[in-house]
């Protein structure tokens, strides 16, 4: 066989051997299956406390992730393997979020990218679930390197008023105020069900935080008031002409000499060091995200540091997170 054949194959049987784990990882987090298998189940006892599903499409299930090493068995019962109970134990941290993004939204866009391409239909608006709660739930992922950084920066810089665009569920606000007990925030989030979420997770810490359910440009709190403001995983979501309008608009908002902090997956990023050697999934990110009406994809770095020095940033710094997907850039507005 010809050499380029044979690499085609190859390319073409992993091509079909991970989308095969994504529908199983999918199809467990719907059913359930990950928490059920906790413990050993034949068969026979899943369909018992399941009667209405299909025999046999279970067994096929059953059997492929014990092929994908998902599952061990022993006569005839089945039980999470280590990488198993890795997905029910990560579950949370984005990883359900993410694997539902890929099966029900990625590859349903991708399969009209020649009718797009060609100009026959046009981008439409991003489903709704995805853009307000999926994004939200799948940056989970980033937190475990995210919250360091962000730790050492406020202990560093000795923030006190931190403003949080986007806040999503809050978590980063909520565990800011728990370590420095002098500092205060308030978290912006447009979607008024994960505000709300926020707003009821806030516990003990009432007073110390304030929830918003408004878009930030209709937030007009005291000028110069806050020493922080960060904008996580949602610059994308703005128009380059926005993007300018945005950083000016939360700039006011700024004390002198405050910061800017902007979390951003990046496409186009020259390799370093990094745990898994691939920029494909933030490429493919951008992809996606382009395919819809109002968004441009994910920017390069040279237009992160251009969009800050356009806005009258300063002291730009630019922070890789661990695997070279997410960036950091933190600006400071000027003195006078």
């Amino acid at each position: 066989m010809e050499i380029g054949m044979l690499a085609l194959l190859g390319k073409t049987v992993s091509l079909m051997e991970n989308l095969g784990f994504l529908w199983l990882v999918h199809t467990g987090f719907e059913l359930n299956l990950w928490e059920s298998l906790g413990e050993e189940k034949s068969k026979q006892k899943i369909l018992a406390e399941n009667v209405n599903w299909n025999p046999l499409l279970l067994d096929h299930w059953l059997e492929q992730a014990k092929i994908q090493e998902l599952l061990v068995s022993n006569n005839g019962n089945y039980q999470l393997s280590k990488m198993g109970r890795a997905i029910q134990d990560y579950r949370d941290y984005g990883l359900e979020a993410m694997y539902k993004e890929f099966a029900l939204h990625w590859g349903p866009c991708f399969g009209q990218l020649p009718d797009l391409i060609r100009g026959e239909i046009p981008r439409e608006q991003m489903d709704r679930e995805m853009e307000n709660e999926l994004i939200s739930r799948a940056s989970k992922a980033s937190e475990p390197f995210v919250w360091p950084l962000l730790k050492g920066k406020c202990a560093k810089d000795r923030w006190s008023n931190v403003l949080d665009v986007g806040c999503g569920e809050a978590d980063f606000l909520r565990r800011l105020v728990e370590e420095f007990p002098s500092l205060k925030g308030v978290g912006l989030e447009i979607n008024s069900s994960v505000a709300n979420r926020a707003a009821a997770q806030i516990g003990s810490n009432q007073g110390r935080i304030r929830i918003e359910s408004k878009d930030v440009f209709d937030f007009t709190d005291t000028l110069e008031q806050y020493d922080c403001c960060l904008l996580n995983n949602n610059i994308y979501y703005f128009s380059r002409v926005k993007r300018v309008e945005l950083l000016n608009h939360l700039k006011n908002l700024l004390s002198p000499g405050g910061q800017i902090g902007i979390l951003t997956a990046l496409r186009g990023v020259t390799p370093s060091f990094q745990i898994f050697k691939t920029h494909i999934p933030q490429n493919l990110m951008s992809f996606f995200l382009s395919c819809h009406e109002g968004f441009e994809g994910l920017p390069l770095e040279e237009e992160m540091i251009d969009l800050l020095e356009q806005t009258g940033f300063t002291q730009i710094e630019v922070i890789p997170l661990p695997f070279k997907v997410s960036h950091y850039f933190f600006a400071r507005k000027p003195l006078d």
